[in-house]
C-alpha cells in the first residue's frame, strides 16, 4: 500500500535500487496470498460427499459475535439431529465492512459455494441480490409485522423481500456523564444533552470547559462509517426524496457542511488521530483521553472489548446526536441483515434458522448476549422500570428522526467514491470545492457506464 522510499546519490548500489523497487511488488503480492489464503480456508469451494449422519448444514457467514454463536448454539440443541447451523466466522477485528463485502461477494459468484446463509451491511442488499433468493414465500405478512419497520424497509429492492433483518443500529452521541456533572450548572448542561444538544451550543460548551484539548470524535477514516458521520452532519439523506437520485455532491448545503466537518479537525476539536480510527478506536481514545463527546453505535459493548477502560466505560451515556439551528438530530440507520443464496441445496433449514434468529426468542437470545439491537419492534416500546428499558425506549424515540443511506443503484461503488474523497478533503489534501467537484464527477461518470453497459 505504501510506496518504497526512493534512493538516489551515486552511494547507492543497484542492488539496493533492485530491493527497494521491488517491495511495493513484494507488499501488493504478500497481500494477495494472505487474502487468498485466508479465502481458501474460511469459505471451501464445494460440500464434498453428503454425509451419513443425514443432518442438513447450514453455512452461515458473519462476524460471529457471542450473541451469535449462542443463537447457533440453541438452535443447534432445538433441531439435533436435524438442522446443524455451521458458522463461518469473519471477524471485525481482522476485515472492515467493505473488505467483508468482497470477499462474501467473490464466494457467491461460484455455484458450488458453501454459504447459505449471509449477512450483509443493510446498504448492501441490492449489491447481492442477484446471488439471493426472494424471501417473500417463507415469512408472512404476521411475522413481518412485528419488526422495526425501518429495518425491513432495507430488505426490499425493486418490491421484492431479499432479505430479513438480523439486527439494527442508529447513529448516537456517547458522553461522559461524570464530566458534564462536574461542571457548573452540569445537571442543566446534562439534561440538555439528552434532550438534543446543537452543535452551536456543542461547541461553547468546549471553548468554555474544555479549551485546551479535543471535544469531540467523529469518524473520518476512508470507510463506510465516514458516510454515516457525513450524512449525519448533512442533516438530510443523500438521496433526493422526488427523484431517487442522489443529491448534487456540489449543492452549497453539502459544500458548508463538509466544510464545517473539516473545520472540527483543523481547529482541533476533533484530533486528526480522527484520520484513521473508526467507532471502537474512538471509544477507546475518548476513555484514554477523558474527551467528553464521541459519536457512536447504541451496540458498543465493552464486555467484549478488552481496550476499553470499563470504569470509564460506564460513565459514558447515550444521546441524539448533534443537531444545527433549526434542524432536528439526524442520526443515520445502520446494522446488518440476513440473506439466503440462491444456490443454496438446504433452503428450508437455511429459512428455518433465519425465523429462529429474527424471532422475540432469537432476537432476545443477540440482545443479551450481545447487546445488539433487536429488530423486533415491541424491545422498544416496553415500560420504562429500569435503566436498560429506559436505554431502549430512548434509542425507540430517536428511530424516529433516522435517515438511511441512498438506496441507489450501485451505492457501494458510490460509497467508496465519496468517502475516498471526503477522507482527502477532512486531511487537507483537496480543497472542499475541489474535492467535492472530483467525487460528483467521478459519480456521474460511474453512473453513465452503468447505463450504458
Amino acid at each position: 500500500m505504501n510506496s518504497a522510499p526512493n534512493h538516489n546519490g551515486n552511494q547507492t548500489n543497484s542492488r539496493t535500487q533492485s530491493i527497494a523497487t521491488s517491495l511495493p511488488f513484494l507488499f501488493t503480492l504478500g497481500a494477495i496470498i494472505f487474502t487468498i489464503s485466508f479465502f481458501l480456508s474460511s469459505f471451501p469451494i464445494g460440500r464434498g460427499p453428503i454425509k451419513e449422519d443425514n443432518l442438513q448444514r447450514v453455512y452461515f457467514a458473519d462476524n460471529i459475535g457471542y450473541g451469535h454463536a449462542e443463537i447457533i448454539r440453541q438452535f443447534n440443541e432445538l433441531h439435533v439431529g436435524e438442522i446443524e447451523v455451521v458458522p463461518i466466522d469473519l471477524p471485525f477485528a481482522k476485515f472492515n465492512t467493505n473488505q467483508r463485502k468482497e470477499l462474501i461477494a467473490r464466494n457467491l459468484r461460484s455455484r458450488s459455494s458453501r454459504i447459505d446463509v449471509f449477512a450483509v451491511d443493510l446498504v448492501w442488499v441490492p449489491r447481492f441480490t442477484k446471488w439471493a433468493e426472494p424471501l417473500a414465500p417463507y415469512f408472512s405478512p404476521h411475522f413481518l409485522r412485528d419488526l422495526v419497520p425501518q429495518s425491513l424497509e432495507t430488505c426490499f429492492v425493486d418490491g421484492k423481500l431479499y432479505a430479513i433483518p438480523l439486527y439494527i443500529d442508529i447513529g448516537a452521541l456517547f458522553y461522559r456523564e461524570d464530566l458534564i456533572l462536574a461542571l457548573p450548572d452540569g445537571e442543566r448542561i446534562n439534561q440538555q444533552i439528552k434532550q438534543s444538544i446543537s452543535w452551536t451550543e456543542l461547541l461553547s460548551l468546549g471553548d468554555k470547559y474544555f479549551p485546551d484539548q479535543p471535544l469531540y470524535l467523529p469518524q473520518a477514516e476512508a470507510y463506510e462509517g465516514l458516510i454515516c458521520n457525513f450524512n449525519e452532519i448533512l442533516g438530510r439523506s443523500l438521496q433526493d426524496p422526488e427523484t431517487g437520485d442522489l443529491i448534487d455532491l456540489t449543492d452549497s448545503l453539502v459544500v458548508a457542511r463538509v466544510q464545517f466537518f473539516k473545520d472540527l479537525i483543523e481547529t482541533g476539536k476533533a484530533p486528526r488521530e480522527v484520520l484513521h480510527m473508526t467507532e471502537d478506536d474512538c471509544i477507546v481514545y475518548a476513555l484514554d483521553h477523558d474527551i467528553p463527546f464521541v459519536r457512536g453505535w447504541p451496540t458498543v459493548n465493552n464486555d467484549r472489548d478488552a481496550r476499553y477502560d470499563s470504569i470509564k466505560f460506564e460513565q459514558l451515556s447515550l444521546a441524539p446526536l448533534p443537531h444545527f439551528e433549526g434542524e432536528t438530530s439526524s442520526p443515520v440507520f445502520g446494522g446488518w441483515n440476513m440473506m439466503l443464496s440462491k444456490h443454496s441445496p438446504v433452503k428450508e433449514a437455511s429459512i428455518t434458522f433465519m425465523q429462529f434468529a429474527a424471532s422475540f426468542e432469537g432476537q432476545n437470545i443477540l440482545y443479551e448476549a450481545e447487546g445488539v439491537l433487536p429488530v423486533q419492534e415491541q424491545f422498544f416500546t416496553g415500560d420504562a422500570t429500569d435503566r436498560r428499558q429506559q436505554r431502549l425506549n430512548n434509542i425507540g424515540e430517536m428511530m424516529k428522526y433516522g435517515i438511511h443511506r441512498p438506496a441507489v443503484d450501485h451505492y457501494t461503488k458510490l460509497s467508496d467514491v465519496i468517502s475516498s474523497r471526503l477522507h482527502q478533503i477532512l486531511a487537507g489534501e483537496l480543497s472542499v470545492n475541489d474535492g467535492l467537484a472530483l467525487a460528483w464527477n467521478e459519480i456521474k461518470d460511474i453512473q453513465s457506464k452503468d447505463l450504458i453497459e
